[in-house]
């Protein structure tokens, strides 16, 4: 598995060792991910992480969501998303033996300010967000109530394995 990381941003440098943090919880987030079978196959996966400013996310998310606003987390997945919602995981990724994901994108300041207003650790709140953007990649989405409940409940399912609360509990 290769987590590639971009930093965009100088601000996320101010976290010391960041880069190790988030490369170190990405590859534990997708051992246990749906993709854990699949990483027993030896499958290798690739996913690229970008760590940027509210400025630097808000551009790409009117470009591509045309939502003139800065968000914490944006990820843009290679797979078939269709695929994966008619027939799952395993049709999608087939017989290939290697795969990239796609890409995660994250906010400094968002992820700052959003951990500060809701009292949690920045730490986790950014675990959390990574999660939140490999279930995404992953086909997971959470624009009709029922499939966000689904979601929602894998994110707390798999934050109590890193002893992170339900990040829904407000």
């Amino acid at each position: 598995m290769n987590i590639d990381i971009e930093i965009r941003s100088q601000k996320w440098l101010e976290l010391k060792n960041i880069e190790k943090f988030i490369k170190s919880q990405t590859k534990k987030l997708l051992e246990a991910s749906p993709l854990e079978e699949f990483l027993k196959q030896e499958i290798h996966f690739d996913l690229s992480i970008s760590l940027c400013s509210n400025l630097q996310i808000k551009k790409i998310n009117q470009q591509f969501r045309k939502i003139d606003k800065p968000t914490n987390v944006l990820s843009f997945g290679n797979l078939d998303e269709k695929i994966i919602q008619k027939h799952g995981l395993k049709k999608a990724i087939g017989i290939n033996k290697y795969i990239f994901l796609g890409d995660i994108i994250l906010s400094y300041e968002y992820i700052v300010k959003e951990a500060s207003n809701h009292e949690k650790d920045f730490k986790d709140h950014l675990t959390h967000l990574i999660l939140h953007g490999i279930l995404h990649l992953l086909g997971h989405d959470h624009e009709k109530l029922q499939m966000a409940k689904i979601m929602e409940n894998l994110e707390i399912k798999i934050l109590k394995q890193f002893n992170i609360n339900n990040p829904y509990n407000q």
